[in-house]
């Protein structure tokens, strides 16, 4: 008769170490899942923010917006949103600090943006760049140093990108250092 009853103890013991074991299985599957979607955002954002360098950096290399025949471009004094790509000739004081009071603003092909973000293609906020005019590269003339600073969020507002390149541009409108 004891035998039954210690059996009985025996397996609601066993049975609650597997509970337990259960629970911290499930909490670990659970973060692992954030932990995931968390990196799964800020990559999208990285990808972003690389589309809107690439496209400042497209921009640089294309016509006269840089070198006219004659002079450089070497900006104006930037302090708002711009609609179309400008260069400015004073810097971005803190590139890290968001949102920027100056930029550019450029949505990548197929990206949709809507500011709850969520699901493939749907970004919390458009792709920002900003041009800064560096000056005449070293040695002589011929070519000027642009440096493009561009920012992406993934589908969130926490996945935050920011990007930073400097662009070597020749005389003759070709970008040099551009992708």
């Amino acid at each position: 008769m004891k035998q039954k009853g210690f059996i009985l103890v025996v397996s609601l013991i066993f049975m609650a170490v597997m509970s337990i074991l259960a629970i911290y299985m499930f909490s670990g599957f659970t973060t692992d899942a954030v932990l995931s979607a968390n990196s799964r955002e800020k990559s999208r954002a990285q990808d972003a923010a690389q589309s809107a360098l690439d496209n400042a950096a497209l921009w640089l290399g294309s016509g006269a917006n840089t070198y006219n025949g004659a002079t450089w471009t070497t900006g104006v004094a930037c302090g708002g949103p711009n609609a179309a790509a400008v260069i400015c000739s004073n810097p971005l004081t803190t590139p890290a600090t968001l949102p920027w009071p100056s930029y550019t603003t450029f949505t990548p092909t197929g990206m949709t943006v809507n500011a709850s973000g969520g699901a493939a293609n749907i970004y919390a906020a458009n792709t920002q760049y900003y041009i800064q005019y560096l000056g005449q590269a070293p040695g002589g003339t011929s070519a000027a140093l642009y440096q493009v600073t561009a920012t992406a969020q993934g589908g969130n507002v926490t996945a935050t990108s920011v990007v930073q390149a400097v662009y070597l541009v020749q005389s003759n409108s070709s970008c040099a250092t551009c992708p």
